[in-house]
């Protein structure tokens, strides 16, 4: 901090106010668990800040982790460097544009009652910090607050500029990003968080558990909690909602088969019940066998971006409400997932294949854009949307005889889709359900379905600390070719 010049002292004045500091301790981990560093932290406590006075805008973007599956599936494709290096006490960079007065620290040997601090630089914990970090940048890099993730077939020019404005941490080929392990070899990169999945078993003791085939039984439909139900897990005395939060982390990086487990559980975060919470150790059991899953990207750019659609009709057991399932691949490697219930209910299969649709229409017209910006080279073709129920496909093509009049409360959501099929952003495909790769993110599925889905796209077991098994790779491979 004193070699930033991140603040001046001065003499403390009747109307200074004053934010907090508080410090922050904490050990870093590498991907086996590992303690490699001692960390400490000077936080300003930006709570006691005011709106409008202390500090303006606040919100500073960081990447997607779609962007950075997408980009890892471009690096593999076209044999580009995959580093990462890590900006050393970035926020303390970052000039500030108002005026702010801290609290001397504990452990500063300042007199609090006639000096304080006045920050040049931000620091940890004010409001406007990760926006006052995030202007500089002026180039196309995956960033994520202080780690960034450079692409490219020269890097080393890069980092040496970068150097020269900020002290980095060059880690080299990149091993460990945004909580996933980094796997490189010579025709593939893998991703997996098998470290998060070991400490999240022990965390609740379910490390020795017997595992089971699928995240939760085929054919599960959770309901709302008796009170029989909530007086039995309130006597567990557990935080449900941080257990689903740690699932729900491994879902939407690494895990896209745990996807519509932690949908089902997410519904009832306000009142779970012992049904539930059986359920999440279902899952656990699922993970105990599973732990080295993760995602292989064995990229081909023949095959362009695909996607794929479904839903499943009145899945809510209680509001009869649907689940819509998409996902997205960019040249055979798996880079987009979702699974969300639908706001409304819908009272044919069609209709609520017709949401899904257009909820894969609206991401795809943003990451169509977003590829474009990148320069990453994708087809100017229309993208080929699989989905598997055809009067859905006669509907949007303006080849069913259905009566228009039974449509016109999702007519808007028709006409979304039908001017992205003029403008030849997407071309629909039928897909028979058996070969419905996104059929998995609707529904509890039989372990079959969800092998061959995950399988078909690079979701695979990767062995005892990342090799990859034989058996599961060679599987693969003939999948994606």
């Amino acid at each position: 901090m004193n070699r930033l010049q991140v603040w001046d002292v001065v003499d403390l004045l009747p109307d200074y106010k004053l934010v907090g500091t508080t410090w922050v301790f904490w050990t870093k981990q590498n991907h086996l668990n590992e303690i490699v560093e001692h960390k400490a932290c000077l936080c300003a406590q930006g709570f006691t800040q005011t709106p409008g006075l202390d500090y303006g805008k606040t919100y500073a973007p960081t990447g997607r982790m779609n962007s950075l599956q997408t980009l890892i599936a471009f690096a593999v494709s076209r044999n580009l460097s995959f580093h990462q290096v890590d900006i050393k006490s970035a926020f303390l960079n970052a000039p500030l544009t108002e005026t702010v007065y801290l609290s001397i620290p504990q452990g500063l040997n300042l007199d609090q009652r006639k000096s304080c601090l006045r920050l040049n630089k931000s620091i940890y914990g004010l409001k406007q910090a990760p926006l006052a970090w995030q202007d500089p940048a002026q180039i196309w890099l995956y960033i994520h607050v202080d780690d960034i993730a450079i692409f490219g077939a020269e890097v080393k020019f890069f980092k040496e500029e970068l150097g020269k404005e900020f002290e980095i941490k060059d880690v080299g080929i990149a091993d460990l990003m945004l909580g996933a392990k980094i796997l490189h070899s010579n025709k593939f990169i893998s991703l997996d968080q098998q470290h998060f999945t070991e400490a999240l078993l022990e965390l609740y003791g379910m490390e020795k558990c017997k595992p089971v085939v699928t995240p939760l039984p085929p054919q599960t439909h959770l309901t709302p909690a008796s009170e029989e139900d909530l007086k039995k897990f309130k006597a567990l005395n557990v935080n449900y909602r941080s257990a689903i939060g740690s699932i729900n982390y491994l879902s939407t990086a690494t895990r896209p088969d745990l996807s519509h487990a932690v949908s089902s559980l997410s519904q009832f975060l306000e009142k779970p019940g012992i049904q539930h919470w059986n359920a999440f150790l279902h899952v656990l059991k699922y993970l105990n066998g599973t732990q080295d899953m993760g995602l292989v990207y064995l990229c081909d750019p023949e095959k362009g971006v695909k996607a794929y659609s479904n839903a499943d009709w009145g899945n809510c057991q209680e509001m009869r409400r649907s689940v819509t399932g998409f996902l997205v691949t960019f040249e055979g490697s798996l880079v987009i997932w979702k699974t969300r219930k639908q706001p409304t209910v819908f009272i044919s299969t069609a209709e609520a294949e017709y949401k899904a649709l257009c909820d894969l229409t609206s991401e795809l017209s943003w990451f169509r854009q977003w590829c474009l910006e990148c320069s990453l080279n994708i087809s100017e073709k229309a993208i080929p949307v699989h989905e598997d129920n055809q009067s859905c496909i006669n509907t949007v093509e303006g080849n069913s005889n259905l009566n228009q009049k039974r449509m016109k409360h999702i007519d808007i959501q028709l006409h979304f889709i039908k001017e992205f099929m003029r403008s030849l952003v997407i071309q629909l495909i039928y897909t028979p359900t058996n070969l419905m790769l996104a059929d998995f993110l609707t529904k509890s599925v039989s372990r079959p379905i969800l092998t061959r889905s995950l399988d078909s796209l690079g979701v695979l077991r990767l062995g005892v600390r990342g090799g990859v098994e034989k058996h599961n790779q060679d599987r693969a491979i003939k999948e994606l070719r």
